[in-house]
């Protein structure tokens, strides 16, 4: 901490004394309630569930994550070209029955970022998963 003398420093964040802190009991709390763990149980959850919804619909070109971090890619149906539009109407549909995403990332704008909280139970990931799944129907079929 006094490597370097006060207005030297090229960063805000580097070696801030309240930083470290934050990111220490945030590195406590994963250990001790076993977050990661979850994230490890969770994940075959998750590649299930999204990959039941890639089999019924053609607009999800592919699914990839692991644990707790995944990528639902759509596409415009019968290609693999990237549908940063429909990627975003359903972003809005599922915001609107209550399920919050980033905007849609990646290649086109067309991947829906599926990252719960490392927290989250399997209830809460099968009932996200299926408020994505009615989303993308609704969306398509022009509900």
């Amino acid at each position: 901490m006094d490597l370097y003398e006060p207005g030297t420093m090229t960063s805000t964040h580097t070696g801030n004394p309240l930083c470290c802190a934050a990111a220490l009991a945030n590195i406590t709390a994963i250990e001790k309630e076993k977050l990661t763990e979850n994230a490890a149980k969770m994940g075959p959850v998750f590649e299930r569930e999204l990959g039941k919804i890639k089999q019924r619909f053609p607009q999800v070109g592919f699914v990839l994550g692991k644990g707790m971090v995944w990528g639902v890619h759509i596409v415009r149906k019968g290609t693999t070209e990237p549908d940063g539009d429909l990627a975003f109407d359903i972003t809005t549909r599922c915001m609107e029955k209550g399920l919050l995403f980033f905007a849609p990332v990646g290649l086109g704008g067309a991947t829906l970022k599926v990252s719960p909280p490392l927290t989250a139970a399997k209830d809460a990931i099968m009932e996200g998963c299926g408020v994505l799944e009615e989303a993308i129907e609704e969306v398509v079929s022009g509900f």
